[in-house]
């Protein structure tokens, strides 16, 4: 394959994985605390460079790139914007550090999401079924039949008694693995937020922090060089087609 033609299917490969992730964005723009992924590119060097035939910098033809490269996505967790809904089991975490805990396949899972409610059984779940995890590491359980109140530190409250909702912080955020759309894994062990940190707010959710603007700017911008490289391929491929051509005829 002509050199000029590996590097633009590189970059053609490259931008479709943009568009996937950028298009995975913006379908969540409506899901409660969701958190974007970004697709990560990283140029590379040529073959001769990069198996150490021929070191970097010395302005010769090696020099001019081997194409780009695909890095597994990364998670951003800026805040999203709070938004009220009147619903007293919706919680919405106010600082950027913290996760909700559930349970989820026998595991406690973190989530930003605080859309809860209640089920048959009278158990504090998220939208998929999972419990949600109490702070001292039991499920949240009231009798549907008895009037109950939210607090806006994160508690339930039937006949005087408080069920903490759990609420705990990674050491580093680098350490979490996401599960799914909404739910990370810390592979790292947990710190609990104590009673004077709890920043939580009933009545309220967290939204997606997808930023639709900006995504959709990104998304035609990716659209667009992909279109470029896809041009690029078929240029070359012309013009590799006009030379054997002509050796053909000449010969």
């Amino acid at each position: 394959m002509p050199y000029g033609l590996y590097l633009s299917a590189a970059g053609a490969n490259a931008q479709s994985h943009r568009l996937e992730v950028l298009s995975h964005n913006l379908a969540n723009i409506n899901t409660a605390g969701f958190k974007p992924h970004m697709a990560m590119l990283q140029s590379q060097h040529a073959e001769a460079i990069a198996q150490g035939d021929v070191p970097p910098g010395q302005g010769g033809v090696d020099d001019v790139g081997g194409g780009i490269g695909i890095n597994p996505t990364v998670t951003m967790f800026e805040q999203g914007p709070i938004r009220q809904t009147g619903n007293q089991t919706d919680f919405a975490i106010n600082d950027e550090q913290s996760f909700f805990t559930v349970e989820h396949g026998g595991k406690q899972m973190l989530t930003r999401a605080g859309n809860f409610l209640f089920d048959s059984q009278g158990t504090l779940v998220t939208p998929g079924g999972d419990p949600v995890l109490s702070a001292g590491g039991g499920r949240v359980v009231i009798d549907k039949t008895r009037p109950f109140q939210a607090m806006d530190d994160g508690a339930i409250v039937q006949d005087g008694v408080r069920q903490m909702v759990g609420l705990v912080r990674p050491k580093e955020k680098g350490d979490l693995s996401r599960v799914g759309e909404n739910l990370f894994e810390s592979l790292t062990p947990l710190v609990p937020v104590a009673d004077r940190d709890r920043q939580v707010t009933s009545g309220a959710l967290e939204m997606s922090a997808v930023e639709p603007t900006k995504a959709m700017m990104e998304l035609i911008e990716a659209s667009r060089v992909y279109e470029a490289n896809v041009k690029l391929m078929q240029t070359q491929d012309d013009a590799t087609g006009q030379l054997i051509s002509r050796v053909l005829r000449q010969g």
